[in-house]
């Protein structure tokens, strides 16, 4: 049902693609008949002289002659049968276009859906699967569900097309094509026998791919660990293991998937060849037990292809499945559409009661109550785990609560349209990664409508406009892969530019200046005392002097708040906990 689901839905929002690729298979096949259909006379003219024997079919192709008054001779035979081959060839080439063209349209619809389904799910499902497990399921095992789902085109396409030339054989030579037939049915049946072997090992292929996908690319993604622990040789040998792993695997499951249509080829030329045999002995006209030979060796690349077809679709099942898994449809579009459009924070933001856990960590957060004022400026301070940062995802609706509420402007956040207010807020973490390119390139990304002045006003106010502009390329500067190019300080403010250029009502920022020096971290302080009361700030920080200019201290330990309060009234109380975050840093 999961794979059918899948076609219906391509099939509804491709109507026109997919009905010229049948009207073409439709066409291909008539076209095709006849080129076959025109090559009786000709094998009749070369094996008994001019045709005595006229029946079936080919009363109306002399009929046709007549009309067009075109004279029944061997050179005119012969021409017309090329000229029906040629047109066939042209024909077969225009469903091939089409049936890439619909191939395509499939992929793009899968990997569509599976973007849409990868964002709309939140941090906690993303979360869930090892990136491996995602970028295997995008790099191959989509590839496999898209080819399955063109295979139900190809089947279509063959079953009419195999309907066709079976109505004509079967009038140029009953006993032949009733031989063929019954064998084709017997061949089908031990195929599909076969199919079920394909499923299991493609089960096995899958698994290894994804751990296969692991092994490569987390070492990648840490290259700067695995170099500078001297772990290269652990990087070569742990791929090398699962790469052998998975060749095993696929090799059986992709030889087994070649197999069956090998198999069904040579088993159909067999029977057909015995077929001839047996009805020439019974006395049948060789001419057309010749051309009914031909109609079964140009049906034979095409049930080859209805073989493959079905291999493809039980090799596919299992990345059916995990494709399924990974993009399901758990969001009712009804209920999207009926969210409120946010247009900006009026009031406050509330969190009643909130609780949250990961599905392998419990009590991340508990019991969690607070509010926050519209252009207040607001502190979660505690240590590392904490839940300050978890909390500050639920704020943006990164993660749904387990229970309690989340409250904007007292309209539960569940029920805004949650595009709609990520846009009026502004993020910067800790791990700030830029995009390859530009200044200019990544302010663009973060705004696309922002002008040149929205740009420099952004690199102002982190106190970075006088660095870019003494540059010789200005905002057209590179800022290398990630942004490497630039200094931990430099890159740490430019992505805070990036969340300003958005012009955000709502600005968050997690541990931004954790890992700067001194310098970039007072000019950052600095930005954010500018910023204060102008827009509403919730600051995520491990260092209680980073608070020292909010207006409210909200104190994390353990998943939950153990007190708040400003920064004054918090660190003159020497029992408080703030206190003994200060005497540990």
């Amino acid at each position: 049902m999961i794979f059918f689901n899948l076609i219906y839905s391509f099939f509804k929002s491709n109507k026109s693609i997919v009905i010229i690729y049948l009207l073409a298979t439709f066409l291909d096949s008539i076209i095709t008949l006849l080129s076959v259909f025109t090559l009786v006379p000709v094998i009749q003219f070369m094996t008994a002289g001019e045709p005595s024997q006229i029946n079936g079919f080919l009363s109306y192709y002399f009929d046709f002659l007549s009309f067009l008054d075109i004279e029944f001779t061997l050179i005119n035979s012969i021409l017309i049968f090329i000229s029906m081959t040629i047109l066939s060839s042209i024909t077969s080439i225009f469903l091939y276009y089409m049936s890439r063209v619909n191939g395509y349209a499939i992929l793009y619809k899968l990997r569509s859906r599976a973007i849409y389904k990868f964002y709309g799910q939140g941090l906690s499902f993303i979360n869930s699967y090892s990136f491996g497990i995602i970028q295997n399921t995008f790099e191959k095992e989509m590839g496999k569900v898209a080819d399955a789902a063109f295979s139900v085109l190809n089947l279509i396409s063959v079953i009419f097309y195999t309907l066709l030339m079976i109505s004509f054989s079967i009038q140029l030579s009953q006993t032949m094509t009733l031989i063929v037939i019954i064998s084709f049915i017997f061949i089908a049946f031990v195929t599909s026998l076969i199919g079920s072997k394909i499923s299991s090992l493609s089960s096995l292929t899958v698994s290894t791919s994804n751990i296969l996908s692991n092994e490569l690319y987390n070492p990648l993604l840490n290259a700067k660990n695995v170099l500078a622990f001297a772990r290269t040789k652990w990087a070569f040998k742990t791929h090398e293991s699962a790469f052998n792993k998975h060749i095993r695997a696929a090799l059986k499951s992709q030889t087994l998937a070649f197999v069956l249509p090998e198999f069904f080829k040579t088993s159909t030329i067999l029977v057909s060849i015995i077929a001839l045999f047996y009805s020439l002995s019974q006395g049948e006209q060789l001419s057309l037990l010749i051309a009914t030979l031909a109609v079964f060796i140009r049906m034979t690349p095409k049930l080859s292809i209805f073989t493959s077809a079905y291999a493809i679709i039980r090799e596919a099942l299992p990345s059916i499945v995990q494709y399924d898994k990974l993009f399901p449809n758990v969001k009712n579009r009804e209920d999207i559409e009926k969210r409120i459009f946010f247009n900006g924070l009026h009031s406050s933001i509330v969190l009643k009661n909130v609780a949250f856990s990961y599905a392998e960590r419990k009590d991340v957060l508990s019991n969690i109550n607070l509010n926050i004022d519209k252009n207040s400026f607001v502190s979660f301070v505690g240590h590392s785990g904490s839940g300050k940062t978890t909390c500050a995802d639920i704020i943006m609706g990164l993660y749904s609560a387990s229970s309690g509420s989340v409250l904007i402007d007292d309209c539960a956040l569940e029920k805004i349209d949650l595009t709609s207010y990520l846009d009026l807020v502004g993020y910067v973490q800790q791990d700030t990664i830029l995009l390859a390119g530009s200044v200019r390139d990544n302010l663009l990304w973060a705004n696309p409508k922002a002008n040149v002045d929205d740009m420099w006003e952004s690199l102002r106010l982190v106190s970075i406009d006088s660095f870019i502009k003494s540059l010789p390329s200005g905002l057209d500067t590179l800022v290398g892969e990630r942004g490497v190019s630039l200094s931990g300080g430099q890159k740490q403010r430019i992505a805070l530019a990036l969340a300003l250029v958005r012009k955000p009502e709502i600005l968050i920022l997690d541990e931004v200046t954790s890992a700067l020096d001194y310098e970039s971290e007072t000019i950052i302080r600095q930005s954010l005392e500018s910023l204060a009361h102008r827009l509403t700030i919730i600051s995520i920080t491990h260092r209680p002097s980073m608070a020292k200019y909010s207006d409210v201290l909200y104190v994390f330990d353990k998943g939950v708040i153990v007190e708040s309060g400003t920064y004054k009234e918090l660190i003159q109380n020497k029992k408080t906990f703030l206190n003994k975050i200060d005497e540990k840093l």
